[in-house]
This record gives structure tokens, C-alpha cells and sequence, in this order.
């Protein structure tokens, strides 16, 4: 079935429908449009606006398919790895649900639950243990989302959380242990892959947003200027004598000292595995000089994220994208590679 992957960010809306070809993907359609309104909002207009909005792009990169595949924010979703003991499959969902309890801090009458087992011994033995990531979801989001969907008259098969997509999309087949970074508007959100599969979750309320604020606080600029410096200078110690950097400075570093625990908390773990590397996500990730302050200050690879690496057709819709926005298809991406 051909369906679209489909990312509705806080800032803007992305689309992308891709053709599989062996291990490698034709780009069928690709697009993004400035998101009108937030999908925190309740208001019946708010919604139908967004559903508009998502429909002229639709209606403009011509895709083929009606099928969506899209998008929860992260930091709206709950996530856990849990352990068990090793068990029955019958069994694994009961304790799934009682587990759940302990924490999704919403009654679970009113979420969705779904489980992945990231890894279980091969046989039952004593001590052994069942790792399992656990994903919950507002009931009330899931039906907004459809909702908004419906509106747009797209047809939703899955709802998934943005990490998974990211993992699909940035982490490549065989890669060894890999922290994706996702820099959003509103917030950050950590995840570390092995073998393809989630391990560790972590979400912070530092992001672009914060960013900017800072340098509101710092310089006396407008929001507006403020956006502007911040996408032209980046973290550049050599612009404005340092005064940027200086500025958005403890934002990030916020940011890097929870991927350093994270990265200590897995090493501590699991003595005999090593990240090799971040991938950065997200609009922010575009930020100039960024790269190189988070590899100085982790002293480990960093690099932004190639969602396009592996296109094999369709390099002259890509060759129309606006520099630096490939970063902010990477969910899309990962979403429109999902295997139904």
C-alpha cells in the first residue's frame, strides 16, 4: 500500500511519499507549508485551519495516495523501557498493563498503550530479563490528530511516536549504538538506538523556542531579530564579539549535559557498549557552528542528520530544497519508510 508520511510540527507541516526500491527509496512526493495554528489548540476553527493547511499541501505536491502514516509530539507521549521477567506472550500483556500504571500519570481508561520487546534471552533462565519500550498516548490526542486527518481528507493507517520515525530515518541498518538529538521549536528530545531499536527516552522543555529567548533577554531584540541572529550566527564565537554564543550558551548546555547522562546512564549499563556517535535533528540542528560545540564539549562524533541518505531516484525534487531545511524532514522521512 502507498501512503504518506506526514510531520505536523508546532512551526511548520512536512510531507513526504517515497517508493521502496531494494534497501534504497525513490522520492515520489515532498513539501512543506508554514503550520497555521498549534495542535495544542481545542478550537474547532484552529483544527479545520490546520486540516486546510495540510490539504493545500497535499493538493500542491501531487501525491498519489489518500493513506497517511503521521506523527504524535514526543513530549506529549509516554514513553519507558520496563523489564520483566521472561514470560508468555499472554502473559507479557497483562503485566504490560499493570506495569503501565506505574508510569503513565494519566488514568489508563484514558490512554492507548502499545509495547515493542527490544531484547529477551533466547531461553528462560534465572535472572534473565525481558526489556520491553513501552509507548501511552492521550486517547483524547489520538482522536484529535484523527480528527484533523479526516478533516484533510486523508485516510490515517498508524500513529507513531516522532523518535520511532527518527530511528527509522537517521540510524542506519547495522549502525552501532547512536543518540539522536532532536532540536524542535518547543522542546528537545533524546533517544538512544541500538540495533535499530530504542533503548532510552528522554524529553527537556530547552529547544529553538528557548533559543530565542534567550537572546530576547540578552541583546534587547525583537522576537523577530532575535530569530534572525540566531540563524545567521548560530553559535559562532567569532560573531558579534561571542555575544550570541555567550547568550544561547546555557540553553544548549542544558541540552548536552543530559546527553552526557544519558550516555553515562546506557555505558554504566551495558559495560561492553560505546556510543559512537549523535545525530542531530530538528530545525535547530541548523543552527551554524553547532556541531562543532557539541562534539568539543561531548568528545564524541556529532553530525546532522541525512534523511535523503539513501535516495536512490528523485534528486531533482531534492535539488529544490532550500538550503539547510533537509533536517526538518526527518520525521517525515522515517514515517513514510514505515513497513505495514
Amino acid at each position: 500500500m502507498e501512503f504518506i508520511g506526514l510531520d505536523i510540527g508546532s512551526q511548520n507541516i512536512k510531507l513526504v511519499q517515497l517508493k521502496r526500491i531494494g534497501e534504497q527509496y525513490s522520492i515520489v512526493a515532498l513539501g512543506l507549508s508554514p503550520s497555521p495554528k498549534n495542535m495544542e489548540s481545542e478550537a474547532e476553527a484552529d483544527l479545520l485551519a490546520q486540516a486546510e493547511a495540510i490539504k493545500k499541501l497535499v493538493n500542491v505536491t501531487k501525491v498519489s495516495t489518500p493513506y497517511v502514516v503521521s506523527a504524535l509530539p514526543e513530549d506529549k507521549v509516554f514513553t519507558q523501557i520496563v523489564e520483566f521477567p521472561p514470560m508468555e506472550e499472554k502473559e507479557m500483556e497483562s503485566a504490560i498493563k499493570w506495569e503501565a500504571e506505574q508510569y503513565i500519570p494519566i488514568p489508563l481508561s484514558e490512554a492507548v498503550i502499545d509495547y515493542q520487546i527490544i531484547r529477551s534471552p533466547q531461553k528462560i533462565v534465572i535472572g534473565g530479563k525481558t526489556e520491553v519500550f513501552l509507548v501511552a498516548a492521550p486517547k483524547s490526542m489520538i482522536e484529535k490528530y484523527s480528527k484533523v486527518l479526516q478533516m484533510a481528507e486523508l485516510k490515517t493507517i498508524a500513529l507513531e511516536t516522532e523518535m520511532v520515525a527518527l530511528s527509522r530515518s537517521l540510524v542506519l541498518p547495522g549502525s552501532g549504538p547512536t543518540m539522536i538529538v532532536d532540536l524542535g521549536a518547543r522542546a528537545t528530545d533524546i533517544s538512544l538506538v541500538e540495533n535499530n531499536q530504542i533503548v532510552l527516552t528522554r524529553s527537556l522543555p530547552s529547544a529553538g523556542e528557548a533559543i530565542t529567548r534567550s537572546l530576547v533577554a540578552a541583546l534587547g531584540l525583537k522576537q523577530t531579530q532575535a530569530e534572525e541572529y540566531k540563524k545567521a550566527y548560530g553559535v559562532d564565537e567569532s560573531k558579534l564579539e561571542g555575544k550570541i554564543r555567550e547568550a544561547v550558551g546555557p540553553v544548549l548546555d542544558i541540552v548536552i549535559r543530559e546527553i552526557n547522562k544519558v550516555i553515562s546512564f546506557y555505558q554504566n549499563k551495558n559495560k561492553s557498549a560505546k556510543v559512537e556517535r549523535v545525530v542531530l535533528a530538528g530545525g535547530t540542528a541548523d543552527l551554524p557552528q553547532i556541531v562543532s560545540l557539541f562534539a568539543e564539549k561531548l568528545g564524541i562524533e556529532v553530525e546532522i542528520g541525512a534523511p535523503f541518505e539513501r535516495v536512490q531516484r528523485g534528486e531533482e525534487i531534492l535539488a529544490k530544497l532550500e538550503k539547510g531545511t533537509a533536517p526538518l524532514y526527518s520525521v517525515a522521512f522515517g514515517l513514510a519508510m514505515k513497513t505495514l
